[in-house]
């Protein structure tokens, strides 16, 4: 990678984020744009392979992509059901081996500041980088706990690696990092009062692309208006779409013509959902849609009355900050959301969102009929949240935050 002036960066990823469309891959691709656009240097080396064959022959081996450079460490293809749990649960600690020697190799002497992901192995990388190489300067961004596991729904094995994941991280990989980037100060105030004295620790909001929600287009023909729309991990504990169903079941008799999409891909609380809706009558009002690609999710989003988050009262919720929200926002439609971790330091109930108490059915039916009953009020209310995302999350207005961090800090 050509050195100059400019910052040179280089990211140690498990995935390529412009293959996926999670709240994960949003948060690095409006990062790394916001850097590009500021004049980085960036240079992903991504560590688990292809997930599709369609991946592998966009982006081959190695390239150039939205004006950043990358190189696939593992040419693997990992694509079914079956070479996922071969590679997660047991390959992958034999290829690790191997990958972990180039990735030390190609990083002999770099100038860049190394910035891993979040994952077991990235801590890994990141212990060995300080010992090998004392003086590399190395980077980390978070969006929440690393004990969330603990709650969350997942196997054995998963539970176990991430324990290992938090484990390690809290005894080896802290101090080998030079500076952290926290999504919410909820995680800042946590790792600032640590009693060793550790990386320099910056405060980075959620991060939104607005250009992605400049334009309106129709929705996919299978969405029926008008509807509400959910957009998000189908996971319950995380995001409380049993109440939300229950809450619609309060309403649909006040609101009868509309639907209610649930747009997610395939968790353990699936058939939960199914059960309530059928237990409910609803199965001509309510749908779960499954995934779409990341370029639908606007056009699915726009053409909503009403956005809802009914994010449950959890640890997950108060150490983060849900990015779909800053998608929901920059939209200028109305969100119905519950006030919960750090959303109401930013946002005010009836002048800029609809707010809900969390794990009440009750306060988010009245949420949803406060918003849908007026609809100039509720978009006057979008308008106003629509400003709190330009002024808040824009990604370029973080970018340049970061971007001075890592030149003066790091």
């Amino acid at each position: 990678m050509k050195e100059n002036n400019n910052l040179n960066i280089t990211i140690l990823i498990s995935n390529n984020p412009y293959n996926q469309s999670s709240a994960s891959a949003n948060r690095w691709r409006t990062l790394i744009e916001g850097l590009v656009n500021l004049g980085a240097n960036i240079n992903l080396l991504i560590i688990d392979g292809y997930q599709t064959q369609n991946e592998k022959q966009k982006f081959k081996q190695n390239g150039e992509y939205m004006g950043f450079q990358y190189k696939y460490i593992n040419l693997l293809v990992i694509d079914n059901y079956w070479k996922i749990r071969f590679y997660e649960y047991f390959f992958r600690y034999i290829s690790q081996f191997i990958i972990k020697r180039k990735i030390l190799n190609l990083l002999k002497d770099t100038k860049s500041i190394i910035w891993t992901d979040n994952s077991l192995f990235g801590f890994q990388i990141a212990h060995s980088l300080r010992k090998k190489y004392p003086y590399v300067k190395i980077f980390l961004e978070m969006s929440e706990f690393l004990d969330i596991y603990k709650t969350n729904k997942g196997n054995f094995i998963q539970k176990i690696i991430a324990h290992k994941r938090e484990k390690f991280f809290l005894k080896k990989a802290y101090l080998a990092y030079n500076g952290i980037a926290l999504m919410t100060k909820t995680l800042f105030d946590y790792y600032n009062s640590f009693s060793i004295k550790g990386p320099q620790l910056l405060h980075l909001p959620m991060t939104v692309d607005l250009e992605r929600f400049s334009q309106k287009t129709s929705p996919p023909k299978n969405f029926k208006m008008p509807y509400i729309a959910f957009v998000g991990s189908m996971n319950d504990k995380k995001e409380g779409i049993s109440i939300l169903i229950k809450a619609f079941a309060k309403i649909i008799k006040e609101f009868p013509f509309y639907k209610l999409y649930l747009i997610g891909k395939w968790h353990y609380d699936i058939p939960i959902y199914l059960k309530l809706i059928n237990e409910f009558n609803l199965e001509t009002s309510i749908f779960w849609m499954g995934e779409y690609p990341r370029d639908m999710i606007p056009s699915i989003i726009m053409n909503a009355k009403l956005l809802v988050l009914p994010r449950p009262l959890s640890k997950q919720a108060l150490g983060g900050f849900p990015t779909k929200l800053g998608e929901y926002l920059a939209t200028g439609i109305p969100v119905c959301a519950t006030s919960i971790g750090e959303i109401p330091n930013y946002l005010i109930d009836e002048e800029s969102i609809y707010f809900a108490e969390p794990n009440s059915i009750e306060s988010f039916a009245n949420a949803l009929i406060r918003a849908l009953k007026d609809p100039i009020k509720a978009k006057n209310v979008g308008s106003k949240g629509k400003i709190v995302a330009e002024k808040y999350f824009n990604k370029n207005l973080q970018a340049k935050i970061l971007y001075e961090f890592l030149q003066n800090k790091i």
